[in-house]
């Protein structure tokens, strides 16, 4: 099968380097199976985005270097997939996926604060779009010690954040054009919103 890689250009000669940044996405879930707290690397992942387009002015990261655009493209290499409908990528959807994502990182928030003053127990289980908690528990391969529960807690929230649109991801490009997820990624809207005020 043809791997599709992500491609982008070395400024210093003008040649195109290729990068196979679909195995950030696959290396980041292999993280979660060898320590949770390694899920907070997510935190990388939600912040470069951001700290390309102030820097640059452009959506570098959603043109060229976001892993997870990559994963889809691979996955649907052998298939064009149909155009999805207009009301699936209308702003309207674009908002309601920006504020349900907002929701979840401040429901992350409270929780984790919540933890840490001890008013409420940790969740340590994947829980996929917020509710629906998976009946399954994350092999640990590396123990690192006495992590405060606090800290548990967020990167199983983190790592659930991360599958949930990871799925959502793969089955906007089972039915459709494997790019869909990325007009109706958060951080995508959010680049466009902050790139017209730049």
């Amino acid at each position: 099968m043809q791997v599709y890689y992500a491609l982008y250009v070395n400024r210093e000669n003008q040649t195109v380097k290729k990068k196979p940044l679909f195995l950030i996405t696959l290396g980041y879930f292999a993280l979660g199976i060898i320590n949770i707290h390694l899920a907070l690397t997510a935190l990388i992942c939600m912040a470069l985005p951001f700290i390309l387009l102030y820097k640059s002015g452009k959506k570098q990261w959603c043109h060229g270097y976001c892993p997870r655009a990559d994963f889809f493209s691979l996955i649907k290499a052998k298939g064009k997939g149909k155009k999805a409908p207009s009301w699936l990528i209308s702003p309207k959807a674009r908002n309601g996926i920006l504020s349900y994502f907002c929701v979840n990182l401040m429901l992350i928030t409270t929780s984790t604060w919540m933890v840490a003053l001890g008013k409420i127990a940790p969740i340590e289980k994947i829980r996929l779009f917020i509710v629906f908690e998976l009946p399954l528990v994350l092999p640990q391969l590396v123990e690192l010690g006495d992590v405060p529960q606090a800290i548990t807690h967020l990167a199983y929230r983190f790592y659930s954040v991360m599958i949930s649109s990871t799925l959502l991801g793969l089955i906007l490009t089972m039915f459709f054009k494997p790019k869909t997820w990325c007009v109706v990624c958060p951080v995508n809207t959010m680049s466009s919103r902050i790139q017209r005020v730049l």
